[in-house]
């Protein structure tokens, strides 16, 4: 089994700043990437669905990639998400990755169309030995997709394809996540994707969390990591439930274009978005920034840097 792959904590799945012609700012992500690694996160999560990967050309993807990778220099872990709606395309930037040294890849299950078990176990098959060297983790966002691939299949996946290392779940089911743990055999590297639920998965015993708003308030995020893994229990639920305010107040607004915006206001690089994706309006913005103020115990936390 490969050694390559994700870090227990908290993985930041990080922003794509991107340029008014709407092409990645390489320099901009790379600012991004160095300000959350000083904010202590543990790994970094890169081209998922909030650094808008799926809607990036794949030359773009490649070359995000292999900027970010070389950027970070081993100073963390770099998961890169290869997910695409074909599995040719998922599969050679799988291998792009592993080729470029990224630790582990990712891969959402292929969408536009709805696929059954057979398809999805040929398709992250195809996916894990096209790039044997890293490890592989099912990435699981029915909200985006539509559909799941389903806790039997990721175990099953887990339990016989070696480099399959776990899952990185979206829900926003705890019942889930433990369902993973729970199961017979070898038990998967569990990863919520899921502001909400951090502290409740690491209790079940998950290996960490993928978070948005680490990009925001990265020191806050891995707080509840590092706390949980001092048993400092108080502290950790602490620090989860003022990230839950925080996830909350975000809730009914455009999600890309909400880190976006608390990017700028921490003054911290953003930049546009990739059509048809859109900007927060002036009034949706000054509604976010209304409920965050109203929030006195995360005035310290959004403070610009």
């Amino acid at each position: 089994m490969t050694e390559r792959k994700a870090p227990p904590g908290i993985l930041c799945a990080i922003v794509t700043p991107l340029h008014d012609d709407e092409s990645p700012d390489l320099k901009a992500l790379s600012d991004l990437v160095d300000f959350v690694i000083e904010g202590g996160v543990h790994g970094i999560f890169l081209l998922g669905t909030t650094g808008e990967g799926p809607l990036l050309e794949v030359h773009e993807r490649k070359t995000v990639a292999e900027s970010i990778v070389a950027h970070v220099a081993g100073r963390r872990p770099v998961v890169v998400h290869c997910g695409a709606p074909d599995t040719r395309t998922a599969a050679d930037l799988a291998r792009h990755a592993e080729a470029i040294g990224a630790d582990a890849v990712a891969a959402v299950v292929p969408y536009f169309f709805t696929y059954g078990t057979l398809e999805l176990e040929r398709h992250f098959r195809t996916i894990a030995e096209a790039a044997p060297g890293v490890g592989h983790y099912v990435y699981e966002n029915p909200d985006r997709t539509g559909y799941a691939a389903g806790v039997p299949l990721v175990i099953r996946l887990v339990n016989e394809i070696a480099n399959i290392r776990g899952v990185k779940d979206t829900g926003d089911s705890i019942g889930k996540v433990t369902q993973y743990l729970s199961a017979a055999g070898t038990r998967p590297e569990v990863y919520t994707g899921n502001n909400l639920t951090i502290h409740a998965a690491l209790v079940m015993g998950a290996a960490g969390g993928v978070s948005a708003l680490a990009n925001v308030v990265p020191e806050l995020v891995t707080e509840i990591y590092d706390a949980f893994q001092e048993q400092d229990i108080d502290r950790a639920l602490d620090r989860q439930l003022l990230l839950a305010r925080m996830a909350t107040a975000t809730s009914g607004l455009p999600y890309v274009a909400v880190l976006k915006h608390l990017l700028s206001r921490r003054g911290l690089p953003s930049g546009a978005t990739r059509s048809p994706q859109r900007l927060l309006q002036p009034e949706e913005a000054a509604v976010l920034n209304g409920r965050l103020d109203a929030l006195d115990e995360l005035h310290a936390w959004l403070s610009p840097t």
